[in-house]
């Protein structure tokens, strides 16, 4: 085995003063940009445990313990069990699974949390630098899944991610068509780091791999204080339970709190309801998104997609997107419908032309752009 090991014992004693003052706090308490979790159990005893290299062979992370990723990448290419209960700190550095995969599960009791090296939440002072240091947004990169096929995460928090790899900033991602086979119940993903103009920067990065949902298994999990939440693709059906605000403080939501799709490919014989009426589905296409022929997308009542590019749009093939009256298709800019999903306040308003327009079609010459009361702010 690869891997590097050292076992350093500490011991993270707190007054039972402290205790009663973070037990006793409710759930309307302020929210701090540093603790707007669900608190922790204030009384730990954790053995650290310093990890670097390649898990090259089945390996179990112990509950009790508190493992260190510092400054180094963490390559999997085996198997990784987690026990409920354990706490890894990561600084700059990610997890990346290659060719192996990590089996995550926790209980509602004893969760699995990724964080910051800087979070003495959870395991104490494990930095050893007392109060001088507090756990940033972007202090780690990310969980990647790089080549991986049945990774499991159930009650898994992942905080603090989002530092910069390859331009984008993510919490959790994945590369390709086998790493899209994983399961996701019952996790928290809060504070990523969000650069605007950043290429491919969402909390959760499920690309246009992540496209089925009984192959991606996303449900019951929270996305909250990040950016831009979650991206996959726009025929990926995404189950009512997963939340987009954090349910201790329902004011905590994301900046641009949206579903955004990936329209790189028109889904010939997929079919999929756009159904969430929490946040607003968003296109960053920079052109019409052409929907298969043998493909459909419902928009569902009260349903709101929102265009952020004056050349995107979508096109229906003799119907196969169908748009339910109460539902609407508007500017990414429209703050009166489905928020201020793009995270400016007032800065900007929406006017016509912010997008191209809702397109039909029949393959041949019938062709027109579709109007209503529920089309807003388009250039057609």
């Amino acid at each position: 085995m690869k891997t590097k090991i050292q076992n350093v014992t500490r011991m993270a004693i707190y007054t039972c003063i402290a205790a009663m003052v973070l037990t006793s706090c409710s759930k309307d308490d302020e929210v701090t940009p540093n603790k707007p979790d669900p608190k922790p159990d204030p009384v730990v005893a954790c053995n650290v445990i310093k990890v670097s290299g390649t898990i090259d062979q089945p390996t179990v992370w112990k509950e009790g313990s508190v493992y260190v990723i510092d400054k180094s990448d963490l390559r999997v290419t085996s198997t990784l069990t987690i026990e409920p209960g354990v706490i890894v700190k990561i600084k700059d550095a990610r997890i990346e699974v290659a060719n192996g995969k990590i089996i995550a599960q926790g209980t509602a009791a004893k969760r699995i949390v990724f964080t910051s090296l800087a979070d003495d939440r959870y395991c104490g002072d494990t930095n050893g630098d007392a109060t001088a240091t507090k756990p940033e947004k972007g202090d780690w990169e990310q969980i990647y899944l790089a080549i991986s096929s049945g990774s499991v995460f159930q009650y898994v928090d992942i905080f603090y991610a989002g530092r910069s790899s390859g331009g984008g900033t993510r919490a959790f991602s994945i590369q390709s068509e086998t790493s899209a086979s994983f399961t996701f119940e019952h996790c928290r993903i809060a504070h990523t780091l969000y650069l605007p103009g950043s290429s491919a920067s969402y909390a959760f990065y499920g690309t246009s791999a992540m496209k089925d949902a009984n192959v991606s298994k996303f449900t019951n999990n929270e996305l909250y204080d990040n950016g831009k939440p979650i991206y996959f693709s726009s025929f990926y059906q995404l189950d009512p339970s997963n939340v987009f605000h954090n349910p201790e403080n329902k004011a905590q939501t994301n900046t641009h709190n949206g579903i955004y799709l990936d329209m790189s490919t028109g889904g010939a014989g997929l079919s999929v309801n756009w159904d969430n009426t929490e946040v607003p589905y968003v296109s960053e296409n920079v052109s019409v998104f052409q929907v298969a022929p043998t493909a459909t997308i419902n928009i569902k009542p009260n349903v709101i997609v929102k265009f952020s590019d004056p050349t995107g749009g979508l096109q229906s093939y003799n119907g196969n997107v169908t748009l339910d009256p109460t539902a609407i298709l508007t500017s990414y800019k429209d703050d009166t419908n489905g928020g201020d999903t793009n995270g400016d306040g007032k800065t900007t308003t929406p006017a016509t032309g912010d997008w191209k327009g809702f397109r039909f079609t029949d393959g041949g010459t019938g062709a027109y752009w579709i109007t209503g009361a529920n089309i807003l702010y388009s250039a057609n």
